[in-house]
């Protein structure tokens, strides 16, 4: 199995960048209100990069767009911070994220007058809960009130996935593996819970899906625990596949 620079950042994208897995993800953590405004079927990945070549070594640019129930595009950033601490400057990686995504827009479509809203999503999963501002102005100081007006100011929404956090995993199957795997990856025992997804893999009906899953999973246990081999691997899969036959299939080529 190929060795990955960077195993979390390339199970996020394999995760995320299925639509189901995101619209799923999205259906359970957006604002009620503002998801009564939006069309989940209009849901799209863009392949699209907003970042620039230094920002990217420390994020994942996953851009999604969806249109309004009204008309209209809304472009939603999933940021996958993977370092085991907070990062106290991901609000201004992120204005600089908007700078470059509004002026791509602007070249994209030269005769718009309007720039369309982004909605900051930071996913997180270190070993601590995230302690980062959650706002820019927070990174300013001094800052007078007769200031306030003339620095620029948004707040990002987080999903903190690290153990000790208080997050309800939510959401089908896929999407509740993806999250799952995410907290769990920094655990004591992680052949235990490795065992644990693999059950929740059992029960996704498309074959060729559950498949592709597993191994994205297993190689982001062996190459991101750094306490699972392959025969370790194997063992536990010869002991809960209940010789589906597929599955052996899948045992002998791994």
């Amino acid at each position: 199995m190929d060795v990955i620079a960077n195993p979390h950042d390339a199970f996020f994208r394999e995760s995320f960048s299925r639509r189901e897995v995101a619209a799923d993800f999205l259906q359970n953590h957006l604002p009620p209100a503002l998801l009564a405004q939006l069309d989940l079927n209009s849901l799209e990945l863009d392949k699209d990069s907003y970042v620039s070549p230094d920002l990217r070594q420390s994020v994942s640019d996953l851009v999604y767009r969806l249109r309004f129930n009204a008309g209209g595009p809304l472009f939603l950033y999933l940021l996958f911070e993977h370092k085991s601490h907070p990062d106290r400057w991901v609000a201004l990686q992120l204005l600089r994220y908007f700078v470059f995504q509004g002026e791509a827009y602007r070249k994209q479509h030269p005769g718009a007058r309007y720039l369309p809203p982004v909605y900051p999503l930071v996913i997180y999963h270190g070993r601590q809960r995230w302690t980062g501002p959650l706002d820019l102005h927070a990174l300013v100081q001094p800052l007078p009130p007769e200031m306030t007006a003339m620095v620029p100011q948004f707040h990002y929404a987080l999903q903190d996935l690290s153990p000790y956090s208080d997050t309800e995993i939510k959401g089908q199957i896929l999407s509740r593996l993806a999250q799952q795997a995410l907290r769990w990856i920094h655990s004591d025992e992680p052949l235990s819970r490795l065992s644990e997804l693999i059950g929740l893999i059992q029960r996704v009906q498309s074959r060729e899906t559950a498949l592709q899953v597993l191994e994205s999973l297993i190689r982001y246990y062996t190459q991101g625990t750094g306490k699972v081999d392959e025969a370790d691997v194997r063992r536990l899969l010869e002991q809960t596949t209940n010789g589906d036959p597929i599955m052996q299939t899948f045992i002998d080529r791994y």
